[in-house]
């Protein structure tokens, strides 16, 4: 991201920032600390777009502090953010519900066997987590690829084709 990038988003998160501190001490001067509600809303964009449980409210929060601190948070992750922390949530209630062999498979009255529901929708979340984690360089492999690609760019930014060994061979 180049400089007037990073300048400009620094000046919207902090007008986002200030109006929201405005409405946030208007409403609630009496309070000193705040709860993770309050925490999501006073970072002015980057907010769920459903209503997450106190669990998932946390994951998110820590995604957003997480890619924020890298630079990598834009208001275009909401979305990806919110179903990565409701699909975490969801595989982690499922997992929580498998016990053993028999909660993994399903085994019928004419004796024929399958994968039981519970894993294939585990299966699913996980297949989505890892889907949206790589969108959002969550794994080391996924942010080496990032920060490659990013500082491949601020390099090329610099490079010229003039007076190069193909200019000169066309010459």
């Amino acid at each position: 991201m180049s400089q007037e990038n990073k300048d400009r988003l620094k000046a919207l998160k902090s007008l986002n920032l200030a109006e929201n501190e405005k409405k946030f001490n208007t409403k609630n001067e009496h309070k000193t600390s705040e709860n993770e509600d309050e925490q999501i809303t006073r970072r002015g964009s980057i907010n769920p777009i459903c209503k997450l449980s106190h669990r998932e409210k946390k994951y998110f929060n820590a995604l957003v502090e997480f890619l924020d601190a890298r630079g990598l948070l834009e208001a275009v992750d909401t979305l990806l953010l919110t179903m990565l922390a409701k699909n975490v949530s969801l595989w982690r209630e499922i997992s929580e519900r498998i016990k053993g062999v028999d909660d993994l498979i399903q085994v019928y009255e004419n004796g024929t066997s399958n994968v039981s529901g519970l894993q294939s929708a585990k299966d699913k979340s996980e297949a989505a987590i890892l889907r949206l984690s790589a969108k959002l360089g969550l794994s080391p492999l996924d942010r080496a690829k990032l920060f490659g690609a990013s500082s491949t760019l601020e390099i090329a930014k610099t490079k010229t084709n003039d007076g190069d060994d193909l200019d000169n061979f066309l010459n």
